[in-house]
């Protein structure tokens, strides 16, 4: 199993944080979890919102906990709400953290196609969020899941 290392989650953090956004005074969140949905590092940058910590933290450890990216996650939540709603506690009670339906939530693999953990931004667009965790996995040389699975709920 690919395990991260210390300088490849400062490398993500730095990464996420010096993307564009859409609009310049916006603020970012990064959290990065490991294959076990435990948050290795998350980090806000001065003047964001505090709750964004919570979210990008939220974020992550729902890639994890049910293997898929945020994307496929609500995807999945709006096709399936009573499903997700029940998981969603489940999540909530074994982890700490609801699951989050929302982007900006993508799982990290190796080239083995193995899970290695998953990375998550809060502050910009939904797609933007997405974007700058997409560009920090890519960066440190892993790839991106951002899709999830190919399956019809």
């Amino acid at each position: 199993m690919t395990e991260l290392t210390v300088e490849q989650l400062h490398k993500i953090i730095d990464f996420a944080f010096a993307g564009e956004r859409v609009h310049p005074t916006i603020k970012l969140a990064v959290a990065v979890a490991d294959a076990g949905g435990h948050i290795l590092v998350a980090a806000r940058e001065p003047g964001a919102p505090p709750l964004l910590l919570d979210i990008v933290q939220s974020k992550a450890k729902s890639c994890v906990a049910i293997g898929m990216p945020t994307r496929a996650i609500m995807d999945l939540a709006q096709k399936k709400p009573t499903w997700f709603g029940s998981a969603s506690r489940v999540a909530q009670s074994a982890t700490g953290s609801p699951l989050w339906g929302a982007l900006g939530g993508v799982i990290m693999r190796d080239e083995a196609g193995e899970l290695v953990g998953a990375i998550a931004v809060a502050g910009d667009t939904g797609a933007g969020d997405e974007a700058h965790a997409k560009a920090a996995v890519e960066h440190i040389g892993f790839v991106p899941d951002v899709d999830g699975l190919d399956v019809v709920w």
